[in-house]
């Protein structure tokens, strides 16, 4: 299965992976999307809540940003695979986990496109120091480490420590994980 952002075999790689390695007693799936091709793959048999915007059997029918921010603390493994950027959608859960418990995320990045054409997201810019209306040709041969800039801000900015990234980068798609613990 391939469409333009998807690679399935990283997507399923970096989810078994931090399912074997991090906390993954309840799973939020943050962008079922329709096939739900992740959740059969990986998901099947566990605690798993799985959000959509859009109307599908088996979801919650919900901008996935307003249910992090009331539940963040409900759950232990994020799958954030959404269609562009993640940034808000991380941002959202950072700033709203109260627990202190460790946290595993898995990330589809979709602003590797953005990156290729010279452009960046705001994210990318403040993180990195880029003047926001720069257009920066080749900026995505450096796509990994601005998603590290830009973790490892988000991360201090709430107190957290990002431990056990791993990145896939696939065309124009960037797919990542990590575990995040609360400082303290």
């Amino acid at each position: 299965m391939t469409t333009d952002n998807t690679n399935a075999a990283a997507k399923i790689e970096l989810r078994n992976l931090f399912l074997s390695t991090g906390p993954a007693t309840r799973i939020l799936e943050c962008c079922a999307g329709p096939n739900r091709s992740m959740y059969r793959a990986c998901y099947t048999g566990r605690d798993v809540t799985s959000l959509d915007i859009k109307s599908i059997s088996g979801t919650i029918r919900i901008d996935n940003r307003q249910y992090v921010k009331n539940h963040a603390d409900e759950f232990d493994f994020f799958d954030v695979d959404v269609y562009g950027s993640p940034h808000q959608l991380l941002a959202t859960l950072f700033a709203n986990r109260r627990s202190s418990q460790p946290f595993a995320v898995v990330v589809t990045d979709g602003t590797g496109r953005l990156l290729e054409y010279g452009g960046h997201h705001r994210a990318h810019c403040v993180s990195a120091n880029i003047p926001r209306r720069m257009r920066i040709p080749h900026l995505h041969r450096f796509s990994k480490e601005l998603v590290g800039y830009f973790l490892k801000a988000l991360a201090a900015r709430y107190g957290y420590t990002i431990t056990g990234g791993k990145f896939i980068k696939c065309k124009k798609m960037m797919y990542y994980g990590f575990v995040a613990r609360k400082n303290g």
